[in-house]
């Protein structure tokens, strides 16, 4: 790191984490009076990139809020990978081949296919599918499922009895292709396709793990396509249905749900599912695609019109690492934030907004990335929304020495460890908790 850029640094670390509070006191008002009453829920949005769909950093954050304020439930679910169940909340499953593509590579999707709140386009053409939704622990039980889908798409929901539980796929070997991308680790795309490095490295013939941008590798995955006895199946009656979303409600909690189709479509999309408890508390909403910029949300009109079904009563924005390596300049970057932002705006009025600058990174040559910082020091000057600063956390956690493992970065100096997404979790929601304490404090 060069005197000038660690100047800069130091200079960012003195200032307060939390910018342009009083902007934040419409949602500290209704948390003191959930607190209070006991009554009522609070849903919390909070999307970016594939930071935020890392569960390790949003559950560190969703966590203590809950303890606080009361658990109504895990919210929007997306089977952002199928059949990769290890520590996941909910489990999915489906007897069908569903492709899912992101809205950073819309070329890459089947025409037809609309990007929605997940960030992903998610759809099939088979035509008698069942797509199933478990919960992982009876914790995560839930007594409503709302189902977030295009104009088009309507689902079937339905459970069936315990001693019922249909088989839904039998798995049988395949191969895709995948090509690497700048950033890309064996371990990160082994990670992605839910398989082992050496079984890459075996299908691909290869000595060693080092990989090259735009190589195409063999993937070994399973592919499911069977058929299931839809006799079984008892439909839910639907307690409300519009064009964008269907939502269905039972008085005893359950613990899994089916989706089958109403009626023949040429393709089918799911754009997400939203579950939530028969209890007073807070939800935390956590969306993020992999790849994804500001750009790429702004050239999505669905996310926005499916924004309100979410309900927010904050909405939290997380961009700027992909930006960053697509040398976005910082003027650009935040034009297609203050888009955004105008986006939101234009379908949630009055909702409070905080924008966390985004988290330190470093190049292939291990330089750390100038274009973080500049998007940094853009963001903590607007005046319009809530600013969280996370790069000055994370130059903090360096200390003086600059020691950067401090902050737990991952190996491809890109994402972070599990532990290192816990610290920023951890430190965003107890900032949080401190301004609405200090808040508090103000009205008595």
């Amino acid at each position: 790191m060069n005197r000038i850029f660690f100047c800069l640094v130091v200079a960012q670390v003195v200032y307060a984490q939390m910018l342009n509070v009083p902007l934040l006191y419409p949602f500290f008002e209704k948390l003191a009076r959930l607190e209070k009453n006991k009554e009522g829920k609070i849903n919390i949005v909070h999307f970016g990139d594939s930071h935020i769909q890392s569960e390790p950093l949003t559950n560190a954050i969703r966590k203590p809020l809950q303890q606080q304020f009361g658990d109504a439930g895990r919210g929007f679910i997306f089977p952002y990978t199928l059949n990769k169940q290890a520590g996941m909340p909910y489990y999915f499953a489906t007897n069908a081949a569903w492709q899912t593509c992101r809205n950073s590579q819309p070329s890459k999707c089947a025409q037809g296919t609309e990007f929605g709140l997940s960030g992903y386009g998610f759809s099939t053409k088979t035509e008698q599918f069942v797509f199933s939704v478990e919960a992982s622990e009876d914790k995560n039980k839930f007594n409503t499922i709302k189902v977030i889908s295009p104009m088009n798409s309507f689902y079937n929901i339905a459970t069936v009895d315990m001693n019922m539980k249909p088989i839904i796929h039998k798995q049988k070997p395949g191969i895709t292709l995948h090509r690497v991308k700048r950033g890309e680790t064996l371990d990160i795309i082994a990670k992605k396709y839910n398989v082992f490095s050496a079984t890459i490295k075996k299908e691909n013939k290869m000595r060693s793990s080092n990989i090259y941008v735009g190589r195409n590798l063999r993937i070994p995955i399973t592919v499911t396509e069977t058929s299931v006895d839809t006799s079984i199946f008892r439909s839910l009656e639907y307690k409300s249905q519009e064009p964008l979303i269907s939502v269905y409600h039972q008085e005893k909690p359950i613990s899994s749900i089916y989706l089958l189709p109403t009626r023949k479509q040429s393709l089918y999309n799911l754009n997400g599912l939203i579950v939530e408890k028969d209890a007073s508390g807070l939800i935390y909403h956590s969306i993020g695609s992999i790849g994804a910029t500001a750009a790429n949300y702004n050239e999505t009109p669905l996310f926005f019109k499916q924004l309100p079904m979410l309900m927010p009563d904050l909405i939290i924005i997380s961009f700027g690492t992909n930006e960053s390596y697509n040398s976005v300049s910082a003027e650009r970057y935040v034009e297609q934030i203050e888009l955004l932002v105008k986006n939101v705006r234009m379908f949630c009025h009055n909702v409070p907004i905080i924008i966390t600058t985004p988290q330190m990174s470093l190049l292939r040559n291990k330089k750390f990335n100038t274009y973080i910082l500049e998007y940094a020091n853009a963001l903590v000057r607007k005046e319009d929304v809530a600013i969280w600063d996370l790069y000055s956390f994370l130059t903090k956690l360096m200390g003086p020495e600059k020691n950067i493992s401090a902050t737990k970065i991952a190996k491809d100096y890109v994402h972070y460890t599990n532990e290192g997404y816990i610290n920023q979790g951890t430190a965003f929601v107890q900032n949080l908790l401190d301004e609405y304490e200090n808040y508090k404090r103000s009205r008595e």
